[in-house]
Parts: structure tokens; C-alpha cells; sequence
């Protein structure tokens, strides 16, 4: 599963501030700053924000992280299991069959996400 645009739902830990874009200049506040509450495409912070993001809304909802692979989360519900390994913006799922069905509905509540399979 690919998450369209995943490193915009990403949230800034950590201050960070850009200049205003060209176009778009206040004239009454030329040296005006804006602070980033989202992450952006091309700020070095974008994966690390997206995956922070992806990783708590996972483990809040009931996964927990691999011991030694900490981009594999697993949930057990009896004698089911699913597993979400994540690379960046892509998810590799497995599960048993009865898991294979909500699969899908963790990733696309979670604030709208548009999802390609």
C-alpha cells in the first residue's frame, strides 16, 4: 500500500521556520517568517515527522513495534495476526484472513488518508 502525499501528514516536533515564497511576500512585513506546524516536502525533518506520526497512531491502536526491526508493527487478537511493515511511504500488510478485512479501514480514517493499493 503507497500513502499519497505521507510526509504531509507528518507533525513538527521541533521549531522550524521559512521565508515567505516569492509571490506571496507581505509588502508591510517583507523580513516576515512563518513557522511550520506541518511537515513539508523538502525539509529534512518530513520523514522523521511522518513516520513519528504513522508509528503513534499505530501503536495507540493496538500494534506494537518489532524488537528488532522497529519499522515492523504487529497486532495479535487471538489467533489472528497482522503485520504492517513500513519503508517511507509504503506499507507491506500481512495478516490472517479475518484481519485482512480492517486492514484497509486503520490506514484511511486516520486523517483522510488517501490510500493507492
Amino acid at each position: 500500500m503507497d500513502v499519497k502525499s505521507a510526509f504531509l501528514y507528518g507533525t513538527m516536533e521541533e521549531d522550524v521556520y521559512v521565508s515567505q515564497p516569492p509571490g506571496f511576500v507581505d509588502l508591510e512585513f517583507p523580513d516576515k517568517v512563518y513557522k511550520v506546524e506541518k511537515a513539508l516536502y523538502g525539509l529534512h525533518q518530513a520523514p522523521r515527522a511522518w513516520y513519528g506520526t504513522l508509528s503513534t497512531y499505530l501503536l495507540d491502536n493496538g500494534f506494537t513495534r518489532g524488537t528488532i526491526y522497529k519499522s515492523l508493527f504487529i497486532k495479535k487478537i487471538k489467533d489472528d495476526i497482522l503485520l504492517a511493515q513500513v519503508y517511507v511511504d509504503d506499507i507491506i500488510f500481512c495478516s490472517t484472513k479475518r484481519l485482512s478485512r480492517e486492514k484497509k479501514a486503520y490506514f484511511s480514517v486516520r486523517t483522510n488518508m488517501l490510500v493507492k493499493s
